[in-house]
């Protein structure tokens, strides 16, 4: 175990994006390279879904292995997933995030030294800007597309960055779009839970998680009317598995491509002014246990 630790510590797996030409990254959360190539025809944005390897199979080791060693001074972060507050936010529990999670590796304190990186904190970005969700009920703090758009379309027309991120939580779980108010289907709060309970199929899970990924191209295709960059890029911090096998959802430092190969596509985006929105709220109730408890990662 230890040489594999040191192993995985030093050597990146994956492409980091910040090895490609953009100005705005728009991140869709868990979107699979075979589902954004479906749904392209759909939006005249989407135009040649290629794919590329992402660096993780989770969030937090995209995160970790996009901005470890990384400076981020001309960099504005504007982001729905809730690991970024335990990433930058809050001093990280290594050993947390792996395997030894329970076991007697986790209480060694050698393994710090093989796990720890060297992260950026949130204020050394241009712009740091957590987006948290404001519905409340069956959908918690998960944000809704159009509550990060509205924060990067503000943060896009008063902030001056050399390179923009936009990380949207869809189409990962909860799946939103058959949301009444705050409320959703039993089955769509937490699919993949209902699926071992024999309440849905993994095709229905499948159909439903492409509706999710519609919802959120919809509020893209309204940034892109609403912001000015000439290089826009399209891509997903990891895939999703709807059991290939055997396995489901994103599991950390799992190789099969469906999770690992990340959609890549390019764009361009012209603010028009059409959208009027409000400088977002930074300050939240919400701790980033709750916001990770809501997208299903603690229980």
């Amino acid at each position: 175990m230890y040489p594999a630790l040191k192993f995985q510590n030093h050597i990146q797996f994956g492409e980091n994006v910040f090895e490609r030409e953009w100005d705005v990254l728009i991140v869709l959360d868990a979107c699979r390279v075979d589902a954004l190539q479906t749904v392209s025809e759909e939006y005249d944005f989407l135009d040649g879904v290629e794919s590329m390897t992402s660096v993780g199979s989770t969030s937090k080791e995209w995160y970790l292995h996009t901005f470890a060693d990384r400076d981020v001074s001309d960099v504005s972060l504007i982001s729905g997933n809730g690991w970024i507050s335990q990433m930058f936010e809050q001093e990280p529990d290594w050993k947390y995030w792996t395997i030894t999670k329970g076991s007697w590796w986790h209480d060694q304190r050698f393994l710090d030294s093989l796990l720890e990186r060297d992260l950026p904190r949130d204020s050394d970005f241009n712009t740091y800007l957590p987006v948290v969700g404001t519905t409340g009920g069956d959908i918690g703090t998960t944000p809704l597309p159009e509550e990060v758009t509205d924060a990067a379309i503000y943060t896009g027309r008063n902030r001056d960055s050399s390179r923009t991120i936009i990380h949207y939580m869809q189409p990962h779980e909860p799946y939103i779009h058959e949301r009444e108010g705050a409320s959703l289907p039993e089955i769509h709060k937490a699919p993949f839970d209902s699926l071992k309970e024999g309440e849905i199929t993994v095709q229905e899970i499948y159909d439903a998680y492409l509706e999710n990924l519609r919802e959120v191209l919809d509020s893209v295709e309204r940034l892109l009317e609403n912001i000015d960059a000439s290089r826009v890029a399209i891509t997903a911090d990891h895939g999703e598995l709807f059991g290939e096998w055997g396995m489901y959802t994103h599991p950390a430092a799992f190789p099969h491509p469906n999770v690992r190969k990340v959609p890549w596509t390019t764009t361009e985006a012209t603010d028009t002014g059409e959208s009027e929105v409000e400088k977002p709220e930074t300050k939240t109730s919400s701790t980033p246990e709750q916001r990770l408890k809501d997208l299903g990662y603690l229980s």
